[in-house]
């Protein structure tokens, strides 16, 4: 019965460090994306302009090539590069709403523990219109 136990006991040990070490560094990226949120949601928005540009262009290209004739293969790729750029800038979208529930949850966290209740409010309504827009988002 003395080796079970041990054996049980040093298992127990193990897992349990790993399990603090787990946490820590879950906790450690959590602190890290909170500290740069603005900047993310700053770049995600700079991403899904120039996506939303690329398919533009690349949408206007496929009509002309097809329109003028100089191949069908073109204008399927073109057609291709703008569905692509549509979906970059749908992904870059999403990032920046998360980015912006999250900042805005955290100003809503500040503001009440500051006992600021009005501006509290006001930021939990960004959080959670930015929440709705993520989960119609993956909805689709």
């Amino acid at each position: 019965m003395g080796f079970i136990q041990s054996f049980g006991d040093k298992v127990s040990s193990a897992v349990h460090d790993y399990g603090q070490k787990a946490r820590h560094n879950v906790l450690k990226g959590v602190k890290v994306v909170a500290d740069n949120v603005g900047q993310m949601a700053s770049s995600a928005s700079k991403v899904a302009d120039v996506a939303g540009t690329i398919a533009n262009v690349a949408s206007v290209g496929a009509g002309v090539a097809a329109a003028t004739g100089i191949g069908a293969p073109i204008a399927a790729g073109l057609t291709a590069v703008a569905g692509a750029a549509k979906g970059v800038q749908a992904v870059a979208g999403g990032v920046g709403n998360v980015a912006t529930g999250i900042q805005a949850a955290r100003m809503a966290a500040s503001a009440a523990s500051r006992g600021d209740l009005k501006s509290a409010v006001g930021a939990g309504k960004v959080a959670l219109a930015s929440g709705k827009s993520v989960r119609k988002q993956i909805q689709r």
